[in-house]
């Protein structure tokens, strides 16, 4: 069980690095292709939405072919978009290459989640998604780190090549593994309409619904404004892309200051007070992020953004997992759909402001959100727990 938990964690830092290597980049794919960095903004919803848009497609088939080997394949096939992204000519390629791969990624990290529930109870559960997250944590940071000195020392195609390597090479370890475990019996075919059945019935239960509506938010105030990080720090303060890159690994590092001390977190705060807390620290991060006078301000800025973050979203994804414990990769799909339904409106609606009126009206309007949405959730959950 560790085993295959580090396992899942090794593919996920893997498809979280190529999903977000592209944020440091911005500036610089903006300048190769000569579009402004708003329009260069595509390559990373022409990620997210197809990531989210699949997962309806993915959770019903984990749940039917078992979600280990799904994941393996998934890899596989990512492995050529990925190499192809790199190849591309123009931000047209780019950007098709790109929802590409994340169409077929879409079949890993959700599916993680949803392994793990299966074989974890409720109340160790949080723990151990939160050991796993030290991958997705880890991948965040090297997509950050190394898409920044990708693009002050190298040319910036050539990072697409190593990540295809670590695609394939986490595609093969983990089909191994699934091989060698097994896997619980398969669920029993469903139709389109058991499955549309799944879903409306979590629609119909108040406090799932919310765990579905907080997800879309989070998709569109977190996600859409975290995708210019990069181009704000340059903009701004006109750091080098390899400090740019430093500079946002930071949000990383908070993340795994949470994940080593989540079991201090859980048991001081518990759900409700982890959903408050990490949206105000959050928030508040946000909200201070454009008012740095200076650019060494802005890193431990954005570590506490991170633990912010990591509180609050581990804490829905924990959540997010009992949506359905007996269709758990169906229902689970519909809440990351709907994140990467956010996250691609998010960036495009971001992009256009940023464009128009610049850094500050975006993160103010974000991290007012986001405080909004943690009070407003945390409220949700007093209720529901009391009815």
């Amino acid at each position: 069980m560790p085993s295959i938990v580090f396992l899942l964690g090794a593919a996920s830092f893997v498809v979280v690095a190529v999903m977000t290597v592209t944020a440091p980049l911005l500036p610089l794919i903006a300048r190769d292709f000569a579009v402004s960095v708003g329009a260069a903004g595509v390559v990373v919803s022409a990620f997210a939405v197809p990531y989210g848009a699949f997962q309806i497609v993915f959770g019903p088939l984990g749940d039917r072919l078992g979600k280990l080997k799904l994941i393996a394949v998934s890899l596989a096939v990512s492995t050529l978009f990925v190499l192809a992204s790199g190849l591309s000519g123009g931000l047209e390629s780019l950007a098709v290459m790109r929802f590409l791969s994340g169409a077929t990624m879409a079949g890993t990290v959700p599916l993680a989640m949803a392994w793990i529930a299966d074989e974890v109870p409720y109340e160790r559960r949080q723990l151990v998604i939160g050991r796993y997250i030290n991958g997705l944590v880890l991948g965040q940071i090297a997509g950050g780190c190394i898409g920044g000195l990708a693009a002050e020392y190298l040319e910036w195609r050539q990072i697409f090549l190593v990540f295809a390597v670590l695609c394939a090479l986490a595609s093969a370890l983990l089909w191994r593994a699934a091989l060698q475990v097994g896997e619980r019996p398969p669920a029993e075919r469903r139709s389109l309409g058991a499955i549309l059945a799944v879903w409306a019935a979590v629609l119909r239960r108040p406090r799932s619904r919310a765990v579905i509506v907080v997800g879309t938010l989070e998709g569109i105030f977190i996600f859409g404004v975290a995708a210019y990080y990069g181009a704000f720090l340059r903009q701004t303060y006109g750091l080098g892309y390899a400090l740019i890159g430093l500079v946002l690994s930071m949000y990383g590092v908070g993340g795994l200051i949470y994940s080593a001390l989540i079991r201090h977190v859980v048991r001081r705060l518990g759900e409700r007070r982890m959903i408050l807390g990490g949206a105000l620290l959050l928030g508040s991060c946000y909200l201070l992020l454009p008012h740095a006078p200076h650019w060494w301000l802005t890193p431990p800025l954005l570590l506490f953004a991170g633990f912010g973050f990591y509180t609050l979203h581990n804490t829905l994804q924990t959540l997010a997992t009992e949506l359905d414990p007996n269709a758990r990769g169906t229902a689970l799909s519909l809440w990351v759909f709907m994140i990467f339904v956010g996250q691609g409106f998010g960036v495009t609606a971001v992009g256009g402001l940023v464009d128009a009126r610049g850094y500050t009206p975006a993160f103010t309007i974000a991290g007012l959100g986001i405080v909004g949405l943690g009070l407003w959730f945390h409220r949700r959950l007093v209720a529901t727990a009391e009815t």
